[in-house]
C-alpha cells in the first residue's frame, strides 16, 4: 500500500496566531461551548472560524471540538478562551459534582441504572 498524499504538516502554535498563553482560561475538556452570533473579527486565524463554524449550529465540548478540528486539545482550549474573551463564544462549565448523580467511586450507583433500565424497557 503506497502512502498518501504528503500532508504539510501546520505547528499547533500556528493554529492560536502565535499566543502561548489566553488571558484566562478556566476551561475543561468538557466545557460546553455555544456560539453568540457575533462574526469572526479579523485578527482570528482560520482555526478560530472553523471553531466558530463548528458550534454554529449548537453547543460542543472542547472535546469534542478538538476531535472534530483534529486538533489537541490544549490547542482548542487557547482558541475557545481566546473567542470567549472577544465575545464570539459561550461557556457553561460542566455540571459540579455536588450536582452530579450519586457516584460510587466513579460509578453511578444501583438505583440509578435500574431507574435508567425501566425508563428504556418503558419506551
Amino acid at each position: 500500500m503506497s502512502p498518501g498524499p504528503a500532508r504539510r504538516l501546520v505547528p499547533s502554535y500556528l493554529a492560536t496566531g502565535g499566543v502561548s498563553t489566553p488571558e484566562h482560561s478556566v476551561l475543561e475538556e468538557l466545557t460546553a461551548l455555544t456560539a453568540t452570533g457575533r462574526s469572526a473579527l479579523p485578527h482570528h486565524t482560520p482555526a478560530h472560524r472553523r471553531l466558530l463554524d463548528l458550534v454554529g449550529d449548537g453547543g460542543l465540548t472542547v472535546m469534542e471540538i478538538a476531535g472534530y478540528l483534529r486538533l489537541p486539545v490544549g490547542v482548542v482550549k487557547m482558541l475557545a478562551a481566546q473567542l470567549v474573551s472577544d465575545g464570539l463564544l459561550r461557556a457553561a462549565a460542566p455540571l459540579p459534582a455536588a450536582l452530579a448523580p450519586s457516584t460510587t467511586a466513579g460509578r453511578p450507583n444501583r438505583a440509578l441504572l435500574e431507574e435508567v433500565m425501566h425508563g428504556l424497557l418503558a419506551l
